[in-house]
């Protein structure tokens, strides 16, 4: 009884410990991105201007880590953007943009094998569309938060989903 009393007073206390959380939020709206530790983090800072891309290694009390080609300490009052990436628009237009690559391809062929005129303005309209709706959707899976007024950088003690 006593080990078990000893093992669930242990697995408490370690769910008790505090995972930061590194948040970049609009100042005056509900409007807030969080990111934790292992998660994907574009961020420019100001001095040197670079722009770092890796996964958030480490969050400190001021400071967080990115780790690329290798760990980089990056100060909060450093930062100047910080990038939130969309997964849905991104898979959606990589995705789109090898349908239109298919389609085109597959009307190519069947020009090809049916003695026709290879380019037609239907295989241009087609796969074109598509080609602009991919690369629509590529430029709108990346949000860009300019720290400054409006776009604020905070780190929590706490874990928010």
């Amino acid at each position: 009884m006593r080990i078990l009393s000893f093992i669930f007073c242990l697995l408490v206390a370690c769910q008790a410990l505090p995972q930061k959380t590194f948040i970049v939020e609009k100042m005056g709206t509900s409007r807030r991105y969080s990111f934790k530790e292992d998660d994907f983090c574009k961020i420019r800072i100001t001095n040197p201007d670079t722009l770092l891309t890796g996964k958030l290694w480490f969050i400190g009390a001021s400071s967080v880590t990115i780790s690329g080609m290798r760990p980089y300490e990056v100060r909060l009052n450093n930062i100047a953007f910080v990038y939130k990436k969309f997964s849905f628009p991104a898979k959606f237009g990589r995705m789109i943009g090898i349908g239109a690559i298919g389609i085109f391809a597959i009307i190519t062929f069947n020009h090809l094998i049916n003695n026709e005129q290879v380019f037609t303005p239907d295989m241009f309209i087609i796969s074109g569309s598509m080609l602009g709706l991919s690369a629509i959707s590529l430029s709108l899976s990346e949000k860009r938060c300019r720290i400054g007024n409006r776009w604020k950088v905070k780190i929590l003690d706490i874990r928010v989903r």
